[in-house]
């Protein structure tokens, strides 16, 4: 059987190293517990622990499926370590003013739930089914998107992920509709450059007509009453405007639209439906 892929996107594996809260004897040792060639491959005491982390991360980058003697992926040892290190968030109490959480646990806590992921009691615990692969989604997107026809839609993606990995929900959610409207515009002027001329309707048309989207699967037509128009609407129920909305809602926002993005995508880079 196929090695099952990672659990987790690469904003999630750097965010875990960001979060690795060893001097640097206990990178050290944290290094030997990967193992020999890991120790020798960082740098040594000599450089920063920023620095010892950048070549960590940049050994992970060279191989995200790079795994431990035990089988183990590299990435996901680097997350679980991370995690056991994350207390709970503050106690909020109505008496008194609200506590915020460090910025560098929010963020981590907020990449995994993008994964997937939450943290209990220092341990990860699963909130979506891993068949959903939206770790890898998020990668396959951010990988297709860095070809020169999708410029406007992987900025507005890169602000989408920063904004919810901050916890601004509101921001997250207009970059996270903004993302999707630009990723349709994007796939029908790749296809056809003079399509920038066309309205977005006639956009979503040659789409589907190229078999980028399908008719079949009532993902276009139907006057308005179809897929891509629905979950327009879903991003946006309070019309122009992103309105409020809390953690969950924001991040199944961008769960359905990075799995969305994903099949477009790749139904555009293989040529055919």
């Amino acid at each position: 059987m196929p090695d099952k892929p990672p659990q987790f996107s690469r904003k999630t594996v750097l965010a875990a190293v960001d979060t690795l809260p060893f001097n640097q004897g206990q990178f050290s040792r944290f290094l030997q517990d990967l193992g020999p060639e890991y120790f020798n491959w960082v740098r040594h005491e000599d450089v920063s622990v920023g620095k010892r982390h950048s070549d960590l991360i940049e050994m992970y980058d060279e191989d995200p499926m790079r795994k431990l003697g035990d089988g183990e992926y590299l990435s996901e040892f680097i997350v679980e370590t991370a995690v056991s290190h994350v207390p709970e968030p503050p106690q909020q109490y109505p008496w008194t003013d609200p506590v915020e959480d460090k910025p560098i646990f929010k963020k981590f806590r907020a990449t995994l739930e993008r994964d997937g992921f939450t943290i209990v009691d220092r341990t990860l615990r699963r909130v979506l089914p891993v068949e959903l692969g939206i770790a890898a989604a998020e990668d396959e997107v951010s990988r297709i998107l860095s070809q020169p026809p999708f410029e406007v839609a992987r900025g507005h993606l890169t602000q989408a992920l920063d904004a919810h990995g901050r916890g601004d929900w509101a921001a997250a959610n207009s970059q996270i509709r903004v993302f999707y409207e630009a990723l349709l515009d994007d796939l029908a002027k790749a296809i056809d450059p003079a399509m920038a001329a066309q309205s977005g309707e006639g956009r979503r048309q040659r789409l589907a007509t190229e078999g980028i989207l399908r008719i079949d699967l009532n993902e276009w037509g139907g006057e308005g009453k179809n897929f891509i128009n629905g979950l327009m609407k879903r991003l946006h129920p309070e019309g122009a405007h992103p309105g409020l909305s809390d953690e969950k809602d924001s991040t199944f926002r961008l769960h359905i639209v990075l799995l969305t993005a994903r099949l477009l995508l790749e139904r555009w880079e293989s040529g055919r439906p």
